[in-house]
């Protein structure tokens, strides 16, 4: 059945509803701490125990004969691996020296094109210089001419001379214009194809130290192809035992805390991996409450101002089942002490909450008919 609720009544529901969640963050992330903690301490440790019995592995002595088999199976595929990553560090090098050499051509390219630009831009410049020569050596005749003729006698004559001399500066400044138009051009050009130079030298002494990096590693791996099939087969099968081998002696005993390590790295990244997810959903999901609240926010305040009626709204069974839902998976997850300790737990009981109460269709639909709810009791004062 609804709930029927005045405004600040909801008001105080749903800010109420956004601290539960709240509460439940803090847990699950208190657990997450637990996690790291945990996962990082015991990583170190099994990585000591590999690091030392890896020496051993390699060594061959008494090695169980399901040991010596797995190790040498494992080698062929480390083997194969290596081979493989080579193979794509040659194509990528070759890829870096083809992207270095077209960085050098194009380079090459800019310097050809403003060598060709220099002697048509100076032609142009010398051209408009020797025009603006001739033009200035007429407007001093024209000036000339005009000092010799009289003010009264000439007066007809000046008026033309000063319309001829007029003219002739205009045409000067167009002349002194367009030479500056081609000096800028070709300040223009120069500091592009400079500038498209200093790019490209980075660029390529980047593309040159990638090239030289990748050179090592393929140099690397060609030659130590062997050795380190057998490094890394080593290790790998020592971090991926989940089970004990058959049979007994000293490397059953070695064995026995390195496999429990092993499941217990692996359940962590299980429960590292729902936590992160958990955390995520209730993050996203308090960052829309906050919003909600606001827009609730704002109404109530709008109420309280002009003193307004109080606005009454009905909270749907659906909103109600889902804000009742916080104190439960509160409870599930509180004990972050045990739960620390036991990831795969923790992710089992994450899990099943997510599919049965936070799926994206029922927080999509605990919005929407809230939204609602308030949309329709803002209608009451109309």
């Amino acid at each position: 059945m609804a709930t029927a609720m005045t405004l600040t009544e909801f008001y105080n529901y749903v800010r109420a509803s956004r601290k539960r969640m709240a509460d439940v963050y803090r847990e699950v992330e208190e657990i997450q701490f637990q996690f790291n903690d945990l996962h990082t301490r015991q990583l170190t440790e099994r990585n000591k125990l590999v690091a030392g019995y890896a020496p051993l592995l390699l060594a061959g002595d008494d090695l169980p004969e399901a040991i010596r088999e797995a190790l040498q199976a494992r080698v062929l595929l480390e083997r194969k691996a290596l081979q493989d990553r080579t193979a794509v560090l040659e194509k990528e090098l070759a890829e870096t020296r083809q992207n270095s050499e077209r960085l050098i051509q194009e380079g090459q390219k800019q310097i050809a094109y403003l060598r060709e630009q220099n002697p048509i831009l100076n032609e142009q410049e010398e051209e408009l210089k020797a025009r603006r020569a001739g033009l200035q050596a007429e407007l001093e005749r024209i000036n000339a001419e005009i000092k010799r003729t009289g003010l009264l006698s000439g007066l007809g004559a000046r008026r033309r001379l000063a319309k001829e001399r007029q003219k002739l500066q205009q045409n000067i400044q167009a002349m002194t214009d367009g030479i500056r138009v081609i000096r800028d051009k070709w300040r223009t050009e120069r500091e592009k194809v400079q500038a498209g130079q200093a790019e490209m030298q980075g660029k390529w002494q980047a593309l040159s130290v990638e090239a030289s990096q990748k050179q090592a590693l393929v140099d690397d791996l060609t030659s130590n192809l062997d050795s380190r099939s057998r490094q890394d087969a080593a290790q790998n099968l020592l971090t991926s035992l989940k089970e004990m081998p058959s049979g007994s002696g000293p490397w059953h005993d070695r064995l026995a805390p390195l496999v429990e390590l092993n499941r217990n790295e692996a359940n962590y990244v299980v429960g590292l991996t729902s936590v992160a997810e958990i955390l995520g959903l209730l993050k996203g999901l308090g960052e829309g409450m906050d919003r909600f609240i606001r827009s609730v926010g704002t109404v109530y305040e709008e109420q309280k101002r002009y003193k307004l009626a109080e606005l009454r709204l009905t909270v749907s069974d659906g909103v109600a089942a889902f804000h009742a839902y916080w104190p439960t998976l509160q409870s599930m997850v509180k004990d972050e002490k045990y739960l620390g300790t036991h990831p795969l737990e923790f992710s089992q009981k994450v899990q099943e909450a997510v599919r049965s109460r936070l799926t994206t269709t029922q927080i999509q639909r605990m919005f929407e008919e809230m939204g609602a709810a308030l949309t329709a009791a803002t209608k009451q004062w109309r």
